[in-house]
């Protein structure tokens, strides 16, 4: 008996499964992208605001005497 190798591969026989596209739409997750801009544009924004006015009391203040008689 004669053994027959020719059809042995290492190889699984299954075809290839590409992931499945729900949405091929380019522009799908621009409203979160638009709307995290925003909060943080704002966040930034007021934190530098609220070191700049920080600042500013402290010069201003910072001359200032009061005299209590």
């Amino acid at each position: 008996m004669r053994d027959r190798f020719d059809e042995i591969r290492a190889e699984r026989d299954v075809h290839s499964v590409e992931p499945v596209v729900y949405n091929r739409d380019p522009h799908a997750g621009l409203w979160k992208q638009i709307a995290l801009g925003i909060v943080v544009g704002y966040l930034a924004l007021g934190v530098s605001s609220a070191l700049g006015w920080a600042v500013f009391v402290r010069f201003a203040l910072g001359s200032l005497q009061i005299a209590v008689p």
